[in-house]
């Protein structure tokens, strides 16, 4: 059992693999109209792969910085899953590689400053799920946001038609959600597919 594994468990959260019948407290998510005026950027979400693939150059394993807080990608969880649950949708089972996918994308974005889904170091989304071995029924779905704080982030997402569509997707079963430290925020990678094939 890897870090994160252990970590969402200790959070009471579904972990792909893991029998975990339990439910997390209910948060209070207040209804959304317009971005916070702190959000500095973001972009619609990518959910396809281009024509032509990107040449991917850097393996997955290069980036090692830090993880800012675990305590962060599990607050988004927890607001993505309150979120689902309202709508009457299921919440999202965490998937421990796409964890780690999510959070090398969002460390590579901070590092970079390259705020895009088709990073040059790693390519889409999809490309880095089929370098990591995942095979679902979708893939390739990213939704990427920088803001000053993960509160912010998610609200500015969900005011965002796109990104929404992508949080609250029938079709999406499983998640995993990257943060890394910005001068004056957070970069975020959100990574989510349906179930594995």
């Amino acid at each position: 059992m890897n870090y994160f594994t252990h970590l969402l468990l200790a959070a009471g959260l579904p972990v792909l693999g893991f029998n975990t019948a339990v439910t997390p407290p209910p948060l209070s998510v207040a209804p959304v109209t317009t971005p916070s005026p702190m959000i500095s950027r973001y972009v619609w979400p990518e959910t396809l792969a281009p024509q032509t693939p990107s040449t991917v150059s850097t393996p997955i394993s290069a980036v090692t910085s830090p993880v800012l807080s675990p305590s962060e990608a599990t607050t988004m969880i927890l607001l993505i899953n309150q979120a689902r649950r309202q709508q009457g949708l299921l919440p999202y089972t965490i998937n421990p590689t796409l964890m780690a996918l999510a959070q090398k994308r969002a460390q590579m974005i901070a590092q970079t400053g390259d705020f895009t889904s088709d990073l040059p170091q790693y390519g889409w989304p999809v490309q880095m799920e089929q370098q990591a071995g995942i095979s679902a029924e979708s893939m390739g779905a990213e939704n990427i946001a920088e803001a000053g704080n993960v509160q912010q982030a998610f609200f500015m997402l969900m005011a965002s038609p796109p990104h929404q569509a992508n949080i609250l997707s029938p079709y999406m079963t499983q998640i995993g959600v990257g943060v890394a430290p910005l001068p004056n925020g957070v970069a975020i990678s959100e990574l989510f597919t349906g179930p594995n094939l």
